[in-house]
C-alpha cells in the first residue's frame, strides 16, 4: 500500500504495453494491450549497471504508486517533454515497506 499523502506527487501518466513475445523469423517484438499508469516521472542521468552487467546512462526515473509487473522488454511511454519519448526499461525495481509500496522503473 502506498501512503496516500504522496498521491499529489503522481500528477503525471506513462503508458506501459506489456511485452507478449517476438513474432516470427525477423524477431521483432510484439507487445500487448497498453495500460495508462498515474506516476511521477523525473530527468535522471546517472550510470547505472542492469541486470545483465551492462553499464548505462539513464534517462528517466519512474515511480508508479503500486506494485506491477513490468517486464524489462517491454514498451513505456512517457509524458511529452521527455526526449527519448520512448525509452527502452532498463531495470525495474518493485518496492515493497513502511507504506510505500511502489515500482521504480529506469529508462536508458
Amino acid at each position: 500500500m502506498f501512503d496516500g499523502a504522496l498521491d499529489e506527487l503522481m500528477f503525471e501518466t506513462v503508458t506501459i504495453a506489456p511485452f507478449t513475445s517476438y513474432s516470427g523469423a525477423t524477431q521483432v517484438p510484439a507487445y500487448g494491450t497498453a495500460v495508462t499508469y498515474r506516476a511521477q516521472v523525473l530527468p535522471y542521468s546517472q550510470q547505472q549497471t542492469d541486470k545483465q552487467g551492462k553499464e548505462f546512462v539513464s534517462s528517466a526515473r519512474v515511480i508508479i504508486p503500486e506494485r506491477v509487473a513490468v517486464d524489462e522488454r517491454s514498451k513505456i511511454t512517457l509524458p511529452a517533454g521527455f526526449v527519448p519519448n520512448t525509452p527502452p526499461i532498463r531495470i525495474v525495481r518493485p518496492v515493497k515497506g513502511l507504506d510505500m509500496d511502489h515500482t521504480e522503473i529506469i529508462c536508458g
